[in-house]
C-alpha cells in the first residue's frame, strides 16, 4: 500500500495507514527533540556542529510526530555539485516501528530530492543492520560498498554505503511495500 500524503503549508499529514502521523520541520524550537531522538535511537552521539548545520538548511530534514509526540527523524544535506542527497541520520523509536513512520520519512526524502533534481540518495548503514538494509532495499536502494573501519567505537567497525540512483520523474521514487 502506498501513503498518501496531502501537504499543509510547511506541515505532511499522513491521511491514509496513520492519521495519527504528521511530519514538522526542523527548528530552533524542536531542535532538543532531535538530539532526544538521535541518542535513542543511534549509537552515534553528534556534534552541536551537526546540529548548527542542520538548522541552516532544514529543508532535508524532517521529525515525525504521533499524537503529538516526536517519534522519528531524517535529517539529510544536498550536495549542489555531484546532485547527492546525503541521508545523515533516519531513525523511529522502536514502539512506533511498523507503522509506517519510516516509510514516510523516506517517501519524504525521496520526493524533495526529485523534486530537486537529485540524481543520486546515498546512506551509510551499520554492517550488522541487517533490518535496515531490508528497509532500504524495498525503495530501491542497493549496497555499493562494505567500508571497512568506518565506526571507532562500534563493533563491528564497517559500514555499508547504500545508494539508490533517482532517474527522471517523481512517480519513481515510491517504494514497494
Amino acid at each position: 500500500a502506498v501513503v498518501s500524503t496531502q501537504s499543509t503549508g510547511t506541515m505532511l499529514t499522513v491521511r491514509e495507514h496513520a492519521p495519527e502521523l504528521r511530519l514538522v520541520p526542523l527548528n530552533k524550537s524542536n531542535l532538543s527533540q532531535l538530539r532526544i531522538l538521535n541518542a535513542s535511537i543511534l549509537p552515534i552521539h553528534y556534534t552541536a556542529k551537526f546540529y548548527r548545520t542542520l538548522l541552516a538548511d532544514p529543508e532535508y530534514s524532517r521529525l515525525a510526530m504521533w499524537n503529538e509526540k516526536y517519534v522519528g527523524m531524517v535529517c539529510s544535506k544536498l550536495d549542489p555539485q555531484t546532485k547527492v542527497l546525503y541521508l545523515m541520520t533516519f531513525g523511529c523509536l522502536v514502539m512506533y516501528r511498523r507503522r509506517k513512520v519510516g516509510t514516510t520519512l523516506l517517501k519524504y526524502v525521496l520526493d524533495i530530492a526529485a523534486r530537486d533534481g537529485c540524481e543520486v540518495v546515498q546512506l551509510h548503514v551499520h554492517g550488522s543492520n541487517d533490518d535496515a538494509v531490508r528497509f532500504y532495499e524495498k525503495f530501491g536502494f542497493v549496497v555499493k560498498e562494505n567500508i571497512e573501519g568506518y565506526y571507532k567505537y562500534l563493533k563491528p567497525t564497517n559500514a555499508l554505503l547504500l545508494e539508490k540512483v533517482l532517474v527522471g520523474s517523481h512517480d519513481e521514487v515510491i517504494g514497494k511495500d
